[in-house]
């Protein structure tokens, strides 16, 4: 099932790592903490703001990214964390504006696939999802990033330098809201198990600089901001339950890939043009880039993130059921 993604290979058993496997690391407070929470600041410098999808995705207008301050910069942090992700258009960032920009909100992220160690280049990709060699891999697959790693991302950001004319969308389906939509009974099943994530690119081929990991996080989690639960699921990296047997865990993960791939009601798909930005949050969102039918040549983007805290699970957390939606919170806080 997981073919060249795990499989244990010669390429695996004989290579030579040049960097470590990333420890724990204790981030400091998020932002978000830090807002004004009816974002008046940010909201009253956007000449528009527009919610894309009842459950996720905002996107804002008239603001540039390179100017806004720091009070600012942490009411968005929190209108992502409530919204999942926040788009913009016709941005004047630079590399260099990016990486100012990202450092605001914590400590770097690293790939282990990264070259540059400030941002990873994501290119367009083609190819069929439905092949043999594609449907064992992260090849186009939901995910959110690096969830193998002790301390996965938190805030992540990617701007396109270039696009095409039509194709290499990207689509983000909230996590928060794939909770809510099971069933209490489900819910309750879910909580308080731990998925194993595990992450091998060497067979992949390309650069790659640390060895194989496999980790554990809790498969629903808890957000440090808005306390909400979310799932905690991907099909590119989780593989296995530790509290199930494996015929169950095939079960419950097969579920849950379905319910991620059959949430349109949840998701939001994004059309870049050149100079776009997406400022996601990655530990309640999963994504995933449409690949083929353009040429991939034309698309080229700068991703760079911050590590979030090890991911926990609060058994007295809220859903959105409970909480109330992501909607009733953002128009109170006057968005359209």
């Amino acid at each position: 099932m997981f073919g060249a993604h795990t499989g244990l290979t010669e390429k695996v058993l004989s290579y030579k790592h040049i960097d470590s496997p990333v420890g724990e690391i204790q981030p400091p407070k998020d932002r978000a903490f830090f807002a004004d929470p009816a974002k008046k600041s940010l909201l009253s410098a956007a000449s528009k703001a527009k919610h894309l999808t009842p459950y996720t995705g905002t996107e804002l207008h008239g603001i540039q990214l390179s100017e806004l301050d720091e009070r600012q910069k942490d009411e968005l942090a929190l209108l992502v964390a409530e919204r999942g992700v926040v788009f913009f258009r016709n941005q004047d960032l630079t590399l260099e504006g990016q990486y100012e920009f990202t450092r605001h909100y914590g400590i770097q992220d690293r790939d282990p696939d990264q070259v540059n160690p400030r941002h990873v280049t994501i290119l367009g990709r083609g190819g069929d999802t439905r092949s043999f060699e594609h449907s064992s891999s992260v090849f186009a697959e939901f995910h959110s990033d690096h969830s193998y790693e002790v301390n996965p991302p938190s805030y992540t950001m990617l701007r396109m330098a270039k696009t095409p004319e039509y194709g290499g969308d990207t689509i983000f389906t909230s996590q928060t809201a794939l909770f809510d939509k099971l069933s209490p009974t489900f819910q309750s099943t879910l909580q308080g198990l731990h998925g194993h994530a595990y992450i091998n690119t060497i067979n992949r081929g390309g650069t790659t600089f640390r060895p194989p990991v496999r980790r554990e996080h809790p498969l629903v989690r808890t957000h440090p901001v808005t306390g909400a639960q979310s799932l905690f699921y991907n099909p590119a990296f989780v593989i296995n339950i530790r509290e199930l047997k494996g015929s169950e865990a095939l079960y419950i993960l097969n579920f849950l890939r379905d319910h991620l791939h059959t949430a349109d009601d949840l998701s939001v798909r994004w059309h870049w043009e050149a100079d776009s930005v997406a400022f996601w949050d990655n530990r309640i969102v999963a994504h995933r880039a449409i690949p083929g039918g353009y040429n991939t040549e034309e698309r080229e983007g700068k991703r760079t993130a911050v590590f979030g805290e090890k991911p926990f699970w609060n058994p007295n957390a809220k859903t959105l059921r409970a909480g109330g939606s992501t909607d009733k919170i953002a128009v109170k806080n006057g968005i359209d």
